[in-house]
C-alpha cells in the first residue's frame, strides 16, 4: 500500500515541521489600506466559524469591502455576523451595517449550490475575491454527501469546483475591470497535502473503496486536490486578469478537528496555534501586494510565506486528469 504514497524529501519534511514554529505574520492588519477593498466584494465559504469567521471579522474592521459569509447553518451564521458587528464596533468604532451578509449553501449537496449563486447574483454585480475556506476533516465513515460522495471529497473538492464554475462568469468579468493582482481565488488547502497519494489523487479509486487507508488519508487527498484546483484554474482561464493560489493557513486549533480523538487530539491542543493566527495567511494570500501574477498557482504557508509544492503535484498533465475528474462530477449541475 505504501507504493501509492511518495517519499518526502528533506525540504518537504522541513516544511511539514515548519508549521509548528512558523515565522511572524508577514501581512498584519496594520498593512491593510482602508481603501484597498473599497466597494469590492469578498466571498468566504465557511465564514461563520474558525479562520473563516476570523477573516471576515478582520476584513469587516479594516476595509470597506462587502463581505459575504456562505455557510450551511443560517442561525449560526446570523449569530456570527451579529457578533462580528459588535466586536468591530468595539475595536474599530465603526458600523459595519449591511456590508456583512449571509448566503446559505450546503457544499455537501450539489443541488444547493446553484440557488445560492443565483441569490448572490441578485444582490451583487461584482465579485473580487473568493476564499474557498469551508471544509471537513476525518468525517465518520458512514457520513456521505447528498450525492453519495465521501465527505472530504464532496465538501472539500467537488462542491467548491461547482461553486467556482458558477461564479466564474461574474468573477472574470469583474477582474477585467480591476487593476492587475487584485482579483484572487484563494483555495484553503493544508500541509496535509504532503501525505496525499502520488499525483495528489488516487484516480483509480478516489474514495478508497477497494483499499484500506487511514481516515486522515481522505483529508490529505482532498487538500492536495485543492492545491491542484488552484493551479489548474489558471491554466483553464489563461486570459483572466486574476490570480488563483492555494494556502495552508497554519497548524491551528479549529472546529474542523471536531472528529479527531485520542493522542492526535492531544497533540493538536498542545502544539497547534490559536485559530486567529490563520487570518494572517489568508490576508497575505488574498491582499498582499507581494502576491502578483507571477504567483499564479503558488502555495502560501503560515503566516504569509511562499511554500514548496510536491513535484508530482506540479505536473500539469496529471493535474488536468484531476481537473477533468472534478468537471465530470459537476457536469449535470452546470447549464
Amino acid at each position: 500500500m505504501s507504493s501509492i504514497f511518495p517519499k518526502l524529501s528533506f525540504q518537504e519534511w522541513y516544511q511539514v515541521l515548519y508549521g509548528l514554529w512558523p515565522s511572524n505574520p508577514q501581512f498584519p492588519e496594520k498593512d491593510i489600506s482602508s481603501n484597498t477593498l473599497k466597494d469590492k466584494v469578498v466571498v468566504i465559504t465557511g465564514g461563520n466559524s474558525g479562520i473563516g469567521y476570523e477573516t471576515a471579522k478582520v476584513l469587516a474592521g479594516n476595509t470597506e469591502a462587502r463581505i459575504y459569509i456562505w455557510a450551511r447553518n443560517r442561525q449560526k451564521s446570523i449569530e456570527a455576523i451579529e457578533k462580528i458587528k459588535l466586536e468591530v464596533a468595539e475595536k474599530h468604532l465603526k458600523d459595519v451595517g449591511d456590508r456583512l451578509q449571509f448566503i446559505q449553501i450546503d457544499l455537501s449537496d450539489l443541488n444547493s449550490i446553484e440557488p445560492a449563486v443565483k441569490e448572490f447574483l441578485q444582490r451583487e454585480q461584482r465579485l473580487d475575491i473568493i476564499y474557498h475556506n469551508a471544509g471537513v476533516m476525518e468525517s465518520p465513515l458512514d457520513q456521505k454527501t447528498k450525492q453519495d460522495y465521501q465527505m472530504e471529497l464532496g465538501v472539500n473538492c467537488i462542491g467548491p469546483q461547482l461553486l467556482q464554475t458558477l461564479l466564474d462568469p461574474l468573477f472574470i468579468k469583474t477582474a477585467e475591470k480591476n487593476p492587475p493582482n487584485l482579483s484572487r481565488i484563494v483555495w484553503v488547502s493544508s500541509t496535509a497535502h504532503m501525505f496525499s497519494p502520488i499525483g495528489g489523487m488516487y484516480l483509480r479509486d478516489p474514495e478508497f473503496k477497494s483499499i484500506d487507508v487511514e481516515l486522515k488519508t481522505k483529508y490529505d487527498q482532498s487538500k492536495a486536490i485543492n492545491l491542484i484546483q488552484a493551479r489548474q484554474w489558471n491554466i483553464h482561464h489563461p486570459g483572466a486578469n486574476a490570480i488563483s493560489l492555494s494556502l495552508c493557513p497554519g497548524y491551528l486549533k479549529t472546529g474542523i478537528q471536531r472528529h479527531v480523538t485520542g493522542l492526535t487530539k492531544l497533540a493538536y491542543n498542545l502544539f497547534f496555534h490559536d485559530q486567529k493566527m490563520g487570518v494572517y495567511t489568508l490576508l497575505f494570500a488574498g491582499l498582499s501586494p507581494e502576491i502578483t501574477t507571477k504567483n499564479k498557482g503558488d502555495h502560501v504557508i503560515s503566516f504569509g510565506k511562499l511554500g514548496l509544492i510536491r513535484p508530482d503535484l506540479k505536473d500539469d498533465e496529471n493535474g488536468k486528469k484531476v481537473w477533468d475528474y472534478l468537471q465530470d462530477q459537476i457536469k449535470l449541475y452546470v447549464k
